[in-house]
């Protein structure tokens, strides 16, 4: 499946899946799995007696125990985005979110707090814009966020609420104008399906997912000229340079 059509795919899923955002922000970011069929996210029960608690994350493989990044799209939505980054862009992704409580809930309905997580797009190649080292589409650090699930349901979302405390950084968008955060995961195909007590955490189990990034206002652009631009610049300034010398020696020429 190419990244088109698995972006579509990926696309339909975030729409149907994924629970709204606030309607005072605006979506800038979506990331979506290029191994879409592969269960890349696990989620680990660490209850041990009285004391409960979770952790999700990303592996390299769906065998694998240890945390690691997956091969993510990542596609940006801002305005005047240069021509490298305007395309489905390939990403690692690295997720590590944990929680120090159980669930909560009424009959078959489940949610369990998450108390801080990070997350990380990194671009597999430099750009030729941007700052820093030039891959990092987008860093989030967050306290405070949830999972809701259902009793045996295979798709369940984890999302920011209105105790997140977020930040974004990035090497192509500026936040510092940002007066608001959310973002949103959807995950699907859970094997085994999510199975939580009341009070305790639920079953080992990995998963799909997508996720999507938003803000108040739109984030903007980081205003660095691309690589061509500085060489333009650079020639530029060189020839302008030499004009001058060529008539200071005129001048001198004149005066002697």
């Amino acid at each position: 499946m190419n990244r088109f059509a698995i972006l579509a795919a990926g696309a339909l899923c975030v729409t149907s899946a994924a629970p709204a955002f606030a309607t005072d922000t605006v979506t800038f970011g979506q990331f979506f799995q290029q191994q879409t069929n592969q269960r890349l996210f696990r989620y680990k029960n660490e209850d041990a007696g009285a004391v409960k608690g979770a952790e999700i994350y990303t592996t390299s493989s769906a065998s694998s125990n240890v945390p690691g990044s997956i091969p993510v799209y990542f596609l940006l939505g801002v305005n005047s985005l240069p021509a490298d980054l305007s395309s489905p862009q390939d990403a690692l992704l690295a997720v590590d979110f944990i929680s120090t409580s159980g669930t909560t809930g009424i009959g078959s309905d489940r949610i369990q707090m998450f108390g801080n997580g990070t997350i990380t797009i990194v671009r597999t190649t430099a750009a030729l814009e941007g700052l820093n080292t030039r891959t990092n589409l987008l860093t989030v650090t967050f306290t405070n966020a949830e999972l809701d699930a259902a009793q045996n349901n295979g798709a369940f979302t984890f999302k920011s609420n209105d105790d997140s405390v977020i930040t974004y950084t990035s090497d192509f968008l500026d936040f510092s104008g940002v007066l608001k955060e959310d973002f949103s995961f959807s995950f699907s195909g859970a094997s085994p399906k999510f199975d939580a007590p009341l009070g305790s955490s639920g079953v080992n189990t990995r998963f799909s997912g997508t996720g999507t990034f938003a803000s108040d206002p739109a984030p903007l652009t980081i205003g660095v000229p691309e690589i061509s631009t500085w060489a333009m610049l650079f020639f530029g300034f060189g020839a302008v340079g030499a004009v001058m010398r060529t008539g200071r020696r005129q001048k001198d020429l004149f005066a002697a």
